[in-house]
């Protein structure tokens, strides 16, 4: 199905695309395709290390929302380099994102290495004290469908928050059950939803279990659709707005094997073998959750908004400017 694709261009050129290979921390036998990113392989396992370096190095935040001037994001590609890899001039601050940015600069960064890869959008349910039921709302999400030259085809959700895979889910092995944290299993499935009164096309359903004697439950849907840099405008506009979390304070990173849970810029992790994600660290409004593959528990708790701001650096590196500080005052989730 390769052929199937046009030439697309990265909206990064060869340095940034370099630049990004040495923040993520691959594994040391990847380290050649550093300095020549066209020549990277298209495997499984590539695609699998690229996407769990993403995740580990890149936290899921809505931090924009509350501690920006505008209370929106911004998805423009270059805002996005700048905003993820930090401005140059500062020495590479560096920050997160929610779904549409971090997988919007990934979709990016695999065109630049050469990957046959697009975009689509996602329709996610409801939730109730954090589980996914109900009906499927409209396109809030967003998605990276990748096809290999091997003719395997996957989805690769860099941007799903905690709940997100770890791994890329196979397109071509529908229902396979992969573990992703812990005893937690997830896959795409190919079936309807409820609301679909065309039985044509079918939608892929990405459902998890948080252990294997347990039933499976929906996340959400997409189709094989692609979508554009434009459709992402539109829907961005509506989702950072109207959703994205603006009810709380929310920050999540992956952590890979060797990793402290607080956070270091240049971890001592072996770097010659596969990468694992383990766990996960989260902030919630005034409190910091490690998960680390069983159990949720909280490890340290604040009340202000200089205690968050101290958390936001020693758990997940963010430091946010002065301008992104007091722009939270008068904001219904300011803690002072």
């Amino acid at each position: 199905m390769g052929s199937d694709f046009a030439v697309g261009e990265s909206a990064y050129s060869t340095d940034q695309i370099t630049a990004w290979l040495e923040h993520i921390r691959l594994p040391t036998s990847y380290s050649e395709y550093i300095e020549n990113p066209a020549g990277f392989p298209k495997t499984f396992e590539s695609l699998r290390a690229l996407m769990r370096c993403q995740i580990s190095r890149f936290p899921y935040e809505n931090l924009s929302v509350h501690y920006s001037p505008t209370h929106l994001v911004d998805i423009d590609p270059h805002n996005l380099y700048e905003k993820l890899m930090g401005p140059e001039r500062i020495g590479r601050r560096g920050r997160g994102g929610y779904c549409m940015e971090l997988s919007i600069f990934f979709h990016h960064m695999l065109r630049g290495l050469g990957f046959q890869v697009y975009m689509t959008a996602v329709r996610n349910r409801g939730r109730k004290d954090g589980v996914p039921g109900g009906e499927y709302l409209g396109f809030t999400h967003i998605n990276n469908i990748i096809h290999l030259p091997s003719g395997k085809r996957f989805s690769v959700d860099v941007g799903f928050g905690g709940d997100g895979p770890t791994s890329p889910l196979s397109l071509d092995e529908q229902g396979r059950a992969v573990q992703n944290l812990g005893r937690q299993e997830v896959r795409l499935i190919h079936d309807n939803i409820p609301k679909q009164k065309l039985k044509e096309p079918k939608l892929w359903i990405y459902q998890y279990r948080n252990a294997p004697e347990n039933d499976w439950n929906s996340f959400y849907s997409f189709a094989e659709l692609e979508f554009f840099q434009h459709d992402f405008e539109v829907l961005n506009w509506w989702t950072s707005a109207k959703t994205l979390h603006r009810w709380t304070v929310l920050v999540v990173r992956f952590l890979r094997d060797g990793e402290d849970v607080q956070y270091s810029r240049d971890p001592d992790l072996p770097l010659d073998n596969d990468v694992k994600i383990v766990g996960k660290v989260m902030l919630v409004d005034t409190v910091v959750k490690v998960n680390l593959g069983g159990k949720t528990s909280t490890v340290h708790s604040f009340d202000s908004e200089e205690g968050r701001l101290h958390a936001l650096k020693v758990y997940f590196g963010i430091s946010l400017t002065q301008e992104e500080t007091q722009s939270i005052r008068g904001w219904d989730k300011a803690l002072d």
